[in-house]
């Protein structure tokens, strides 16, 4: 669903060089995921992954998801002072300028936060409740997905919807009590083998 940079040509430049050394023009149109995120923003990488994975189906919200990106980056860091940062920055906001006016003449809402309200129903309608009632049920790594991109969707969502004072509609928030109650059981975990004679030991 969502583009990438291109991991081929042998190229061995770590990911925020590489973005440091294109053009301004190619920066602007580069697909920002967690493979050029500094790791001083490493936070903001899932908020990116979820822009990308929405945007063919909502350019608006995948454009609000990066905005808040941004916003959240620049608080972790003000000064741009870590390594790739002010580059990494400036290319974002480049982007989010380029994508403000087109996605914005397509919103069919009147406001950003009826628009996340109404997208955050629409996915967990049509992608997590989907998944969760396929009649050969979804793999694991498919819901664990579905239920991270819903937890950003809602983090999104409240941060619009605070800058827009809207409250947030008590049905928005009884699914994400859902997805929250879901997304603990199905967190990534590792499995780690246990010796033989371990059958009466703690897991840990």
């Amino acid at each position: 669903m969502s583009s990438s940079t291109s991991r081929g040509g042998g190229s061995d430049q770590p990911p925020t060089r590489r973005l440091m050394t294109q053009t301004a023009g190619n920066i602007g149109e580069t697909a920002f995921d967690s493979e050029i995120v500094p790791s001083s923003l490493v936070e903001i990488a899932p908020i990116l992954r979820a822009a990308n994975e929405v945007e063919e189906h909502n350019p608006r919200v995948a454009f609000l998801c990066r905005n808040y990106a941004f916003e959240k980056a620049h608080r972790l860091d003000p000064t741009s002072s870590g390594r790739g940062v002010r580059q990494f920055k400036t290319a974002l906001l480049r982007r989010l300028e380029m994508e403000n006016d087109p996605t914005l003449k397509g919103r069919v809402k009147k406001s950003d936060a009826r628009k996340m309200q109404s997208f955050y129903q629409h996915y967990y309608k049509k992608y997590i409740q989907a998944l969760e009632n396929a009649a050969d049920k979804a793999d694991r790594a498919q819901l664990t997905k579905a239920y991270q991109i819903a937890n950003v969707l809602f983090e999104v969502l409240k941060a619009v919807n605070w800058t827009q004072s809207m409250e947030v509609d008590r049905e928005i928030l009884d699914t994400h009590n859902k997805v929250a109650e879901k997304t603990e059981i199905y967190a990534p975990y590792n499995m780690l083998p246990l010796d033989p004679d371990s059958a009466n030991q703690a897991i840990m």
